[in-house]
């Protein structure tokens, strides 16, 4: 490892075992915002008002309509990824001739 590499982790506080605070003192302050996070709920006189949104894919509830349309993507033949005897295209429809073939012979 570098001497930069050192240097650069031992700067952040969650990578360094020299700066990361203790077991305890991390769960006390888990706790503490988990606390003052529930009280701030607590407080609210129309909690329906501040739920945040469903996500999308795991509401069977919501009207289609609302849904946000998924992006495009362009779908690319990848060479690397199919099969050698798939990219034959002359020797597939050969195949495919043949087997409507004998299919019209049934």
């Amino acid at each position: 490892m570098s001497v930069r590499t050192r240097n650069n982790r031992q700067r952040k506080p969650g990578v360094a075992a020299v700066n990361r605070p203790a077991r305890f003192d991390r769960r006390v302050e888990h706790r503490r915002v988990r606390r003052a996070a529930h009280v701030e709920l607590g407080r609210l006189f129309e909690p329906e008002d501040h739920a945040l949104p469903l996500p999308v894919h795991t509401s069977a509830k919501a009207d289609p309509s609302e849904r946000p349309e998924p992006p495009v993507t362009q779908r690319r033949f990848k060479v690397w990824k199919t099969k050698d005897w798939k990219r034959r295209s002359a020797m597939r429809a050969q195949r495919a001739a043949t087997y409507q073939a004998l299919l019209k012979a049934d």
